[in-house]
């Protein structure tokens, strides 16, 4: 597969199963944040869950790497599908960086091992970023050199979040939120039908 080709059969994927849109007339989504809502929201996992996708997008991910001598470490938990394809590609160990530290046991803040090379944190959205901030601090906290840049399978950074979420790194993604028809009403007049996302439980 070309990587063009590679490219739409990802973005079809996403457009198609990853992002729920919510129909006119239904209310508004909750949001994390208080008092907000949303009318439509990615689901990534859907799609990183299938072998061919991860594997396809992880692939075309690590062919826009600056820098191939490097380790992986994933955001727990949505990340962790993409961040193993990627090590797998690259042949590395990867690591997985827990938002919190475990109550129980070692109390980890991390799983996996170090191999000592710069780390590239890796996360399925990058928004506000703060998971990839929390992931990335963790590691600098136990002396963990991290690279120049971090990866997200899509850059929603547009949607009034700060383009950069530490120092001079750069997010290297493979869409942004212009890649989808994001509403129902774009979907529709898009595709000419409405949204099929499916059951969810």
């Amino acid at each position: 597969m070309s990587e063009q080709m590679a490219w739409d059969y990802l973005r079809g994927e996403i457009e198609h199963y990853g992002i729920y849109r919510v129909p006119p007339n239904r209310g508004d989504m909750l949001a994390k944040a208080p008092n907000q809502t949303y009318r439509w929201q990615f689901y990534l996992r859907r799609c990183l869950f299938d072998p061919k996708f991860v594997l396809t997008a992880a692939q075309l991910l690590v062919a826009k790497l600056p820098d191939k001598n490097i380790q992986i470490a994933a955001c727990e938990t949505a990340g962790v599908p993409l961040g193993l394809a990627m090590s797998a590609v690259l042949g590395e160990p990867m690591l997985s960086v827990k938002k919190e530290r475990k109550v129980y046991g070692l109390m980890n803040f991390t799983e996996g091992v170090v191999t000592g090379k710069p780390i590239v944190v890796v996360d399925d959205l990058a928004g506000s970023q703060g998971t990839l901030k929390i992931a990335v601090n963790t590691l600098h906290a136990f002396g963990l050199a991290t690279a120049d840049h971090y990866v997200a399978l899509v850059d929603k950074t547009q949607y009034g979040h700060a383009q950069n979420y530490v120092g001079s790194k750069e997010l290297i993604s493979l869409f942004t939120c212009e890649d989808f028809a994001l509403s129902w009403s774009d979907y529709v007049e898009k595709f000419k039908r409405d949204p099929q996302f499916g059951a969810w439980y």
